[in-house]
Formats: C-alpha cells, sequence, structure tokens
C-alpha cells in the first residue's frame, strides 16, 4: 500500500526536496532539517582504529636488522671500534729497472707502498711471478736505498736467461719461497690490521598532547594500570614512535660520520658542528664495497651483476648473498633478469631455503621471513642472492625524490652483502652490520622514553600538557664491507 502524506510536498524528518541548496552535489535532496532530531544529541562514532593510509613508511629495514639478531649492546658513550685484517699477502709493483731488465739477473726497485720499514712484503727467497706471461723469478736480496724505496735484485726461477724484459710498471706476485740446504731463515713479514670504528649518535624525539585533549572524552582514555593511554593518544604517540624509528633508518642509510682526524676537528668539548654522528651504509660502501656500475638507459643485465659479484669473490665473500635494490634498479632487475630465465633454476626452491636458514638461522620460521620480507633468490656466479625491494626507495619525501638515478643517485642503487654471519678473532658471530646501542647497569637508551606535565599520569609541572621524551643512543658497526658490493647507475 503506497503511503500517504497528510501534506503531499513533505518529506521524511532530515530531508528536503533537491530544490534546496546542498552543501555539495553529492548530497543533494538531502540537509539536515531545522528541528532537533534524536541523532543530534548523540556523540559521534569515531572508529577508535587509527589507519595507516602509508604503511610502514620504511621501518621494515629495521625490522630486518632486528629479525636476524643484528643489534647489540655496547657500554662506552663514545661507541666502538673492531680490528680486521689486511691480505696476507701483497703484490709488489716495480718502480724502476736497472737496464737491460733481461738476463739471469734482475734488479729493479720497489717503493714503501708495496713494502714496510722494519717488515718488507718482500723478502730473500720468495718466489714472484709476473702473471701476464708466467714469468717466475727468485729474489736474492732485498735492500734499502733510500728512504722509502727499495733495491731487489732477483734470478729466473728456472736459471733460464729472461729475453721477456721486466719494465717499470710490472707486478710481481709473491706465490712461495725457495732455499738452499743449511741457510738461514728469511726476515718476518707483517700482517697489517686495519682500525674501524663505529661512532654513537643520540636521536631524540617528543610528542605532546594538551591538557584539553585529555579530557576530550571521544579521542583520549586511559587504560586501566592508569599509565597507558589508549584511543587517540595511542596512536598519536606511536606516530612518535614511528617517526623515532624512522631517524634511525635515516641515519642507518644516509648517515655521515664526523671526521675528528682532520686538523681543527679535534676538540675536547662537542658543539653543534662536531657532534659525533653514525656512519651510514651510502657512505660505507662508497667508500670500502666492491663498487660496479649498470647502465640506466639500457636496464640491468645480468653481466652487471655477475662483475660485482666477480669482484667479491676475489675478497673471499661467502656464499650467500643479500641484495637490497632501490627503485630503478629493481623494477629493472625484476623485467631484464626474470627474461633471462635465471629465476626459473630447477634448483631455486631449495636454494631458496637454505639461503633462508643462513640469513634468519634454523631457529626462526625462515620460510615465512622470506615471505615477509619479500626475497627473491637466484644463483649466479657461483653464488646465491636473495634480492629484496629496499621500498624506502620509493618514498617521496626523502629516499626517493627525484626520477633519475643518475641525478638522483639512491634510487638507482643496490647493495650487496654476506647473508651469513662470520667469526671474529674472539669467535663470536657478527653480521656485516650490526644496529649497537648503549646499555649499562640498568639504563637502556635503545629507547628511553620518559614524560612531565601537569597533563601526565604523574602531573608534574605548570604545563596543562602531556609531553614524551624518546631518547635513543645508537650508532652502526660495520664489518668486513671489502666482501660487500655496491652498484650505481650511469647513463
Amino acid at each position: 500500500m503506497a503511503i500517504v502524506y497528510n501534506n503531499p510536498g513533505a518529506q521524511p524528518q532530515g530531508y528536503t526536496t533537491g530544490s534546496a541548496t546542498p552543501s555539495s552535489t553529492v548530497n543533494a535532496g538531502y540537509t539536515q532539517h531545522s528541528l532537533l532530531s534524536s541523532i543530534d544529541a548523540l556523540p559521534p562514532d569515531v572508529s577508535s582504529k587509527l589507519y595507516k593510509r602509508f604503511g610502514g613508511q620504511g621501518l621494515d629495514i629495521l625490522n630486518l636488522l632486528i629479525a636476524q639478531g643484528a643489534k647489540r649492546v655496547v657500554n662506552n658513550s663514545n661507541g666502538s671500534f673492531h680490528f680486521e685484517e689486511d691480505r696476507y699477502n701483497q703484490s709488489v709493483l716495480v718502480n724502476s729497472v736497472t737496464p737491460p731488465g733481461t738476463g739471469t739477473s734482475i734488479s729493479f726497485t720497489v717503493s714503501n707502498a708495496d713494502t714496510n720499514e722494519a717488515n718488507p712484503y718482500l723478502v730473500i727467497g720468495d718466489l714472484i711471478i709476473r702473471m701476464t706471461d708466467f714469468l717466475r723469478l727468485r729474489v736474492v736480496n732485498v735492500l734499502p736505498t733510500a728512504p722509502g724505496v727499495y733495491s731487489v735484485t732477483a734470478v729466473p726461477a728456472d736459471g733460464v736467461s729472461v729475453t721477456a724484459a721486466v719494465t717499470a710498471g710490472d707486478t710481481f706476485a709473491i706465490y712461495s719461497s725457495a732455499f738452499g740446504e743449511d741457510t738461514t731463515q728469511p726476515n718476518a713479514k707483517a700482517t697489517y690490521w686495519s682500525k674501524f670504528s663505529a661512532p654513537m649518535q643520540r636521536h631524540k624525539t617528543s610528542a605532546k598532547i594538551t591538557g584539553d585533549a585529555m579530557t576530550d572524552k571521544v579521542y583520549p582514555v586511559m587504560m586501566d594500570d592508569g599509565k597507558t593511554l589508549k584511543g587517540f593518544h595511542s596512536h598519536l604517540f606511536a606516530q612518535h614512535e614511528y617517526r623515532h624509528l624512522l631517524g634511525m633508518v635515516g641515519a642507518m642509510i644516509l648517515g655521515k660520520g664526523y671526521n675528528y682526524t682532520l686538523s681543527g676537528n679535534q676538540v675536547t668539548t662537542p658543539t653543534d658542528s662536531t657532534i659525533g654522528m653514525a656512519s651510514g651504509m651510502v657512505e660505507t660502501f662508497q667508500n670500502r664495497a666492491v663498487n660496479d656500475t649498470w647502465d640506466y638507459s639500457n636496464g640491468m643485465v645480468p653481466g652487471d651483476l655477475y662483475g660485482l659479484i666477480a669482484g667479491m669473490k676475489a675478497n673471499w665473500t661467502g656464499n650467500d648473498l643479500v641484495g637490497l635494490f632501490c627503485k630503478e634498479l629493481y623494477q629493472s632487475f625484476e623485467q631484464n633478469i626474470a627474461a633471462s630465465g635465471l629465476l626459473a633454476n630447477t634448483n631455486i626452491a631449495s636454494t631458496r631455503q637454505e639461503s633462508a636458514k643462513v640469513i634468519f638461522g634454523d631457529n626462526q620460521d625462515f620460510e615465512t621471513m622470506m615471505s615477509t620480507f619479500a626475497f627473491s633468490t637466484l644463483t649466479l656466479n657461483g653464488k646465491n642472492l636473495s634480492v629484496k625491494s629496499f621500498d624506502l626507495s620509493y618514498d617521496p619525501t626523502l629516499f626517493g625524490i627525484g626520477a633519475s638515478p643518475v641525478t638522483h643517485p639512491f634510487t638507482g642503487m643496490g647493495f650487496v652483502m654476506p647473508a651469513e654471519k662470520q667469526a671474529d678473532a674472539s669467535g663470536l658471530l657478527r653480521n656485516t652490520v650490526e644496529l649497537i646501542y648503549k646499555s649499562m647497569d640498568g639504563e637502556d637508551r635503545f629507547m628511553k622514553v620518559w614524560d612531565d606535565g601537569a597533563a601526565s599520569p604523574r602531573r608534574l609541572g605548570p604545563n596543562d600538557n602531556y609531553v614524551i621524551y624518546m631518547l635513543t643512543h645508537f650508532g652502526f658497526d660495520w664489518f668486513k664491507i671489502e666482501q660487500c658490493g655496491l652498484l650505481t647507475a650511469v647513463a
């Protein structure tokens, strides 16, 4: 039965005709009735959930470090340092040759760069080889002739006169030694250690909510413990906590340590221009890792990775590698590597599983972790490479600013590093990068949080606010970066 109104022109409460002037075309035909309705007396229906419109915004890399167990306590406020061995043997470069450089006795000089005043790399009895033509000589004399210069005399290992002359610029490698019966021992050689520091920085963030907002019953509600807020304020705190953690991510990637070794930089009291800061991945890899390039114009091809991994293999890197590829590089990698068929290896499933064990450890749900962090695995140049998109490189507010990886290099970078932990001199297993933070005698400064304000649970101070302070005292310790690789884009 049709509804009949006493007033044919009347509409249900809250509605009017389309001839009224609504606030928008979307709401045409609807406007608030001038009379108070029952719904007007109720508080608005506000969901207590806050939706992350932009997701984690880059925190996956920090979560990856923690998932790998790459977090460590240090007790010194200045950070930490460690030593790494140099190569056991060094090649030597010929500076000059006494003519003619042929015959049964060859005399040449080498510089201090290839020796050491007390313990030269080259000593009597060494067998050396020129790898370009396999010319092998035996060193019979090494004498200092000037500061930083050594004179070397060598004879053919087989006693046959040398016809291909030794010339300045030749490189000889030491491959063994040979001595006569009843001869003395040679001079000792030195293996040198390099010292690497891991400076720390103090990262601070503050979060504030006013007393008025605290009393707004729609949003802030205290939990039963009387200390923790839920509702809007808990989301506000989480937002600031995320922002705080993202500052650590930024330092990890882009940090540049202050150089106290330069003249004039030795200070006893840090100022705003001399505050210590953590060293980040970009600077560390640019200075120490194996560097190679890929052609942005033509796209990344498998040969780019072959060359990089070949350089890493020369530094005795492990068999399982992790690659973090930034935006432009990863997209080119996905298109060109997939088309090459390298991801279709029949053994890829078992390889992926074994690589996951290495990355996350046997005691983890490693397959889930691989899926969570979205790794793609392939075997290349004798190495198992698990590649992950470095998603923070897409962030248009910082890491992903700009389009071209030539003018904005970060978006075209790829960081490759050993997946497995390796033992240091004391036998402790270390990751390639470890997040270090200050903690001692019960004072943990990884995420130190405190509050004040008259609106806080403790009601301190005259200001009608609830202020939360966050501080992290942290740094990054980078181990054996010479075993890592860095890809950058060129036009």
